[in-house]
């Protein structure tokens, strides 16, 4: 049996080192992006999003799940990488050939001749996901994130270079394809140095179905949970028009960064984390504890300023004729708070050998999403909206129910924990409310954001602190990891 504390440390060293690199990533990407917009006509970026939706959508199923099935599994041996390479060689090939396939279809159908031949060159992507998957697998069961982290960030200026110099050299849309291929070029080759892992061809039918048996349910549970994903924007664009579904999409993107930047990357770390504690009950529960109280002290203040700052928010970015994406942006902002509570049930299930229970979950969302929505879109935007807030906040109800079930957690304890995220941010929210009464800063957008952020963000800061005095000493010992 491992040391808890010595899992608890380096969980809080790769944390620390995940948000590190996340930072370091997104700010290059800025700078990148802001570069590529004055050297590219929108069209270029217009093809960029056609080529990734169908090379994304296809990653959704790439590896069967067996990247979760061989962190989570307790003992894992040789046969069982080499068996999962063997699988992945089988699923790029059959990726890469689908793709060259169709590639003169869908550029018939977008009526965008470039899309056949940067699909194809896209393609070969999948190889060096194929070579890189399982030596980042090594990686992530050993918590070794601060290595990967550091590979990533190399990654990611090897994108911004070649990206930008391809542009500058008037190549268009191509900048894009072969910033990405160089990115994981470079990730591959530092990731298979650093693991000390070499391809193995050994296939293993018994060790196919102990992974499949895992990964099946996590690979079907990514697909329902994608479908839940686009459901909204597809009888968006359908029943209420390109301009509402324009609206929304914006204010799904405002919220879904920090469930994707903050929330999954968190739980990315603590999936290998929990999986080797879920036969030590005492210390899971202690460490889920911590790890749903932390979050949840980060999140719900980030998505109370997005509710308050929605109105000053949306047309000082992106102008008065983004007003309309105002109030789907404050009710969104409850969506993103159950989203990332969301993933502190799911990797519950995960690391405790149960996907099964999400994908049943995600499934009974997906029966009940598509027909609330459609007759909520025949009452209008609104209603839709709130319909679709009901529906999430049904799954993390049954989520939470299920997932302290296996924790042996009481829905009790978890209320107690989440109390004074919830109080602090409830005060955060009356603060923000007041300052936007005040005469002397209406029409003063930023003054009034930057005012409800610091007497508000203040606040909340001194109640956490001043009530929870062990913060000092936990985020002396985080900085310190």
């Amino acid at each position: 049996m491992e040391n808890y504390n010595d899992i608890k440390d380096r969980s809080a060293r790769s944390v620390k080192w995940v948000g590190i690199a996340e930072l370091f990533i997104r700010g290059i990407q800025f700078v990148t992006s802001l570069l590529l917009a004055r050297l590219l006509v929108p069209e270029d970026f217009g093809v960029m999003s056609l080529v990734f939706v169908f090379i994304n959508l296809a990653y959704v199923v790439f590896d069967f799940g067996f990247t979760s099935a061989l962190i989570q599994k307790k003992e894992v041996s040789e046969r069982h990488f080499s068996t999962t390479f063997v699988a992945y060689v089988v699923s790029a090939g059959v990726f890469i050939v689908a793709v060259f396939l169709s590639a003169p279809f869908l550029a018939e159908f977008f009526k965008v001749p470039s899309l056949r031949p940067m699909l194809r060159v896209l393609a070969f992507i999948f190889g060096f996901y194929t070579l890189s998957a399982l030596p980042k697998v090594m990686l992530m069961r050993d918590l070794h994130f601060h290595r990967l982290s550091r590979f990533q960030m190399a990654g990611s200026i090897g994108y911004a270079i070649v990206a930008i110099s391809i542009a500058w050299m008037k190549g268009g849309a191509w900048c894009f394809i072969f910033a990405a291929l160089t990115e994981q070029f470079i990730i591959t080759l530092l990731v298979i140095n650093a693991s000390g892992w070499r391809p193995s061809f050994d296939f293993d039918w018994q060790a196919f179905k102990e992974l499949f048996h895992f990964g099946g349910n996590v690979l079907a549970t990514r697909i329902a949970g994608y479908l839940n994903t686009n459901i909204p924007q597809i009888i968006i664009g359908r029943m209420l028009g390109t301009a509402t579904l324009g609206f929304y999409t914006l204010a799904y993107q405002l919220i879904d960064f920090p469930v994707q930047r903050i929330s999954k990357n968190i739980l990315k770390v603590m999936f290998p984390a929990f999986s080797r504690l879920q036969d030590s009950p005492r210390e899971y529960q202690e460490m889920y504890q911590q790890t749903i109280y932390f979050l949840a002290l980060i999140t719900f203040p980030i998505f109370i300023a997005l509710f308050l700052l929605a109105p000053d928010l949306v047309p000082f970015l992106y102008g008065e004729k983004w007003l309309p994406a105002v109030f789907p942006l404050q009710v969104l902002s409850g969506l993103g708070l159950i989203r990332s509570l969301w993933t502190t049930a799911s990797v519950v299930f995960l690391s405790k050998g149960k996907p099964q229970i999400e994908l049943r979950l995600q499934l009974a969302l997906l029966i009940v999403l598509a027909p609330a929505l459609y007759w909520a879109s025949t009452r209008g935007f609104t209603v839709l909206l709130m319909a679709l807030l009901v529906c999430y906040a049904g799954l993390l109800l049954g989520g939470f129910v299920q997932a302290m079930k296996l924790v042996e957690f009481p829905l009790k304890k978890l209320g107690r924990i989440l109390s004074l995220p919830a109080l602090a941010s409830g005060v955060f929210w009356i603060i923000g409310e007041g300052v936007r009464q005040i005469p002397l800063l209406s029409g003063h957008q930023l003054i009034t954001m930057v005012s409800i952020a610091v007497l508000g963000g203040g606040v909340y800061v001194f109640l956490t602190f001043r009530t929870d005095k062990s913060l000092y000493r936990k985020i002396g010992k985080f900085i310190a990891a």
